[in-house]
């Protein structure tokens, strides 16, 4: 099970602080499967990469069967 808790993802441009993700929470069950759509700018692509740990979120979680992702070592 994929738990996703009060995520929030700020990004530092020129034009001060933006938030992509803003407290995005979630379950996705064992044998469920989603779509993630929006329009351009939404976040999905951000929502993926703190998925995958590509990108930390500034705040929230995100679980993989109960287990912090940020703290998993190994491939």
């Amino acid at each position: 099970m994929l738990t996703i808790k009060n995520l929030t993802t700020v990004y530092k441009t020129k034009k001060g602080a933006e938030k992509a993700l803003d407290n995005v929470s979630l379950t996705i069950n064992k044998g469920e499967f989603i779509g993630i759509l929006g329009p351009s700018g939404a976040g999905k692509s951000t929502l993926i990469r703190c998925i995958n740990q590509l990108v930390r979120p500034t705040s929230g979680e995100v679980n993989w069967n109960q287990k912090a992702l940020h703290t998993l070592k190994g491939k």
